[in-house]
């Protein structure tokens, strides 16, 4: 995974656990969930003093998840000119091209959601 920090101040705390994130052990999340065939974005924010996903009152993150990639496999049919018909079976979520960008906590938050 790649980590930005956008800005100086303390950061969310987080941690990765296959293709799973967890922010300040509060915020849980499978990013493999959100994989779709464009690149996604998801937006992590603090809302009435609330960690959520979605837009908020202040940044926290953002994850910038890559488009879903396709291996094609051999159906082990053919159509009815000869040819090979082949699957798009999707890969598994790369981590290491998942992108973190953190942003500076507001200066009265702690560790645990407690301002």
């Amino acid at each position: 995974m790649h980590i930005i920090e956008k800005n100086e101040g303390k950061k969310i705390p987080c941690r990765v656990d296959g293709t799973k994130i967890i922010l300040d052990e509060m915020l849980s999340f499978d990013l493999k969930r959100y994989q779709k065939d464009n690149e996604e974005v998801v937006n992590i924010c603090l809302k009435n003093d609330i960690l959520q996903m979605g837009l908020g009152d202040w940044y926290v993150a953002n994850i910038v998840i890559p488009a879903r990639k396709y291996n094609l496999i051999d159906s082990g049919e053919k159509d009815q000119e000869g040819n090979i018909k082949y699957e798009r079976v999707a890969q598994s979520l790369n981590m290491g091209e998942v992108t973190l960008i953190l942003w500076a906590l507001p200066y009265n938050y702690s560790v645990g959601g407690a301002f």
